[in-house]
Order: C-alpha cells, then structure tokens, then sequence
C-alpha cells in the first residue's frame, strides 16, 4: 500500500525560487517565474498515526522544566559506538558556557537497556538518482532488509521519494521480509523532471527533496522516542550562492528554514545519516553555523550539511553495491547512545544560533550530537 504524506513547514528560496513549507503557503503562493509551475492536485489525507509511543513521565518532568534534550553517540577510532561510560565522563557547553546535565540515560542494546521506542525511516530518493541507480538501490534495500531472516531491530518505515512527491511503500514494519516484497515491487518511473531544462531542474528536484524531509520531521516532532532516517541517494543539489541571485528577502526566508528545520530536527530527535550522498569533504566549506540572514542562502540546507548538524554521518556512495553496508553502518549508532538534558539559558535574541558541545574525558573518543539549535522567541 502507498499513502503520500503532505504537511509543510517553514520556507526556502533560491534566489526567486521559492520552495514553500509554511502551514497553508502553498495555496497562497504565487509561482516564480523561474520555477515550472507544479501539477494540480489533490492532496490525499494525512494518515492516521497508529502504534506511536506514549510520553514518559521523564519526559512530561522535562517539557514542563524546559529542559532540552541530547542524543549522544560516541564512537572509537575505528568509528564503532561506545557504551558503558558514565554521567561523570560528559560535560556540557552551550555557546561556550558549561551547563550542568541535569539527567542522564545510557542505552546499550548488549545490556539490554536499550529504549524500545526507537523508530527507523528509509528514503528511497529517486528524483535525485537515474534509473539504474534505482534498480541497484532497490536490490540492495531487500538485501539489507532481508538480512538476520527479516527480523528488524526497531520499527521501519520505507519512503519513496519520486518526482511526484513522496509515498509510504507499505506500512512500517519490524518484518523485513514483509517490507522488503513491498520495495521488491516498485517498478522505475521516467522522469518528469528533465535535465535538460537546467537550473529550473535543479531548483525543482530542491524543492521536492526539502519538502519530503520537512514533512516527516514535522510529523515527527511530536512523536516521543529517537528516530533515524537514512537518505539514501546523492541528495539534492547543493545549490550555491554563485548560482544564483539573493535579495535580502531571500536570505530571510532561508534563514528561516535554517533555524525550522534543524530546531525541529531536534525536537523530534531524528538523526539524519545520508547514504550514498558524498562524505564530509563535499561540504566542509559550508558547516559554519549561520547566526544571520544574509549568511544563510539554499546550500546550507543541502543533505549533507542537514546530516552532519543533527549529530548524523554521511558516507560517500562510491560502490552502488557497498549501500546496504552503509545501512548497517548508520544503525550502528542506535545500538549504544547516551541521552543528556539540560536547561538552555534564555537567548540574547529570537533565534540566535547557540552552539552545543559535548566532550568525554576519556582520550581518543569522539563525540556526535546535535550541532546546535536557535533559541526560541
């Protein structure tokens, strides 16, 4: 069965080229005469959310304390998780200054502790990747699927993203084998969105891409437990500000997304982890934090950069066939984790950009968590 999500959150542009993701803006919208004008529509139903698990008392204690919340992975030399470390080994800086962590939880899946409430989101991106492509991702997400007899560590929910939007492909699912006879099923589509046509194209393929992703962590951001969605594909384009053209109100808007998007990110502890989309060097120019509108144009919302700010990996796609190997490699991290809350100190200013450091004081480890977050107004 295929049931399409649609809900949209916040706003961004590429100089003129506005991709809109605020409640309701995409029927007051006027086109941008650089944009190609998208298909009318219907959009289906929400589906209903079913089996989602309840908040916490911890968690009721934390909201109401406005505590914020950290899912921390620390890993070795060799880029494995690390359990069995304490309360005492992390310490805390927000822009800076330490903070004290005011409740600490280790989860280790060898001990048996670990939360049961943890949800993972495959993304089939195909908009973004040709045919072939598709045909080799498809084979290795059955393999990957099928692995241990079809039985899943944490409920699963497989996403194709096409260039008609996105669609659930079957329902979410510990069964792999059930989950992977449903992606066994898709059959490639040609594209509507042509290369030929050029920066319209890739401004489109954008568009998509980012509304898929903000649509499921919307939803997400009011479901308790952690969450990880792997992207797998190249992503979406990494559209520069040389490419294009930006007045102040597209810096804005970007700006906007910017802070939406990871705050939210956050909130719904999803980690994202890109598969198959470069590795780090692909955007290492790009991960300063954006503390201001006229520093923030459409790159900084590239995969990889949304990746590595939740506290998520990239790994290069080189191989087509290494894909289920990277799989693995990001589920890796939700086998040993630790869980930190905070009180974050009032901001300066509505979204200010603060930035989040956590460090271990064993040597030689290393430390991935959220990268930061905007204060809230």
């Amino acid at each position: 069965m295929l049931s399409n999500y649609r809900r949209l959150l916040g706003v961004m542009t590429l100089g003129g080229a506005m991709l809109c993701l605020a409640p309701n803006c995409a029927e007051t919208q006027e086109p941008s005469p650089s944009t190609p004008a998208a298909k009318s529509q219907a959009a289906p139903p929400t589906p209903e959310l079913k089996q989602r698990p309840p908040v916490t008392p911890e968690e009721k204690a934390a909201m109401a304390e406005g505590r914020m919340r950290l899912d921390v992975v620390v890993t070795d030399k060799s880029g494995n998780p690390v359990a069995g470390l304490d309360a005492k080994d992390f310490s805390l800086q927000d822009d800076g200054k330490p903070q004290a962590i005011v409740t600490f939880k280790a989860s280790d899946g060898a001990q048996g502790n670990l939360d049961s409430r943890v949800s993972v989101f495959l993304m089939m991106d195909m908009v973004n990747s040709g045919l072939v492509d598709l045909s080799f991702m498809r084979e290795e997400v059955e393999r990957f699927l099928r692995q241990n007899g079809g039985q899943l560590s944490q409920p699963t929910t497989v996403f194709l993203l096409t260039d008609a939007g996105f669609e659930e492909v079957g329902e979410t699912s510990q069964d792999g084998n059930k989950l992977a006879d449903a992606v066994h099923a898709i059959r490639p589509e040609v594209h509507t969105i042509h290369s030929a046509a050029g920066r319209e194209a890739l401004v489109e393929r954008y568009q998509l891409s980012g509304k898929a992703l903000a649509a499921i962590t919307a939803r997400e951001a009011t479901v308790p437990g952690r969450k990880m969605m792997i992207w797998i594909g190249p992503g979406w384009p990494i559209l520069r500000a040389s490419d294009s053209n930006y007045n102040a109100r597209d810096h804005e808007l970007n700006f906007d997304a910017i802070a939406s998007l990871l705050n939210q990110l956050r909130e719904a502890r999803m980690v994202l982890c890109s598969a198959g989309g470069g590795n780090a060097f692909t955007v290492q120019d790009l991960m300063q934090p954006v503390r201001s509108p006229m520093e923030a144009t459409a790159a900084n919302l590239a995969l990889q950069v949304l990746a590595l700010e939740s506290g998520g990996r990239t790994l290069d796609g080189g191989n087509r066939s290494r894909a289920g190997k990277q799989l693995n490699a990001c589920l890796q991290e939700l086998g040993a984790y630790y869980t930190l809350t905070f009180k974050p100190p009032a901001g300066e200013k509505p979204f200010s950009y603060r930035a989040l450091k956590v460090t271990v004081a064993k040597h030689g480890l290393k430390v991935n968590t959220t990268a930061g977050y905007y204060a809230e107004p």
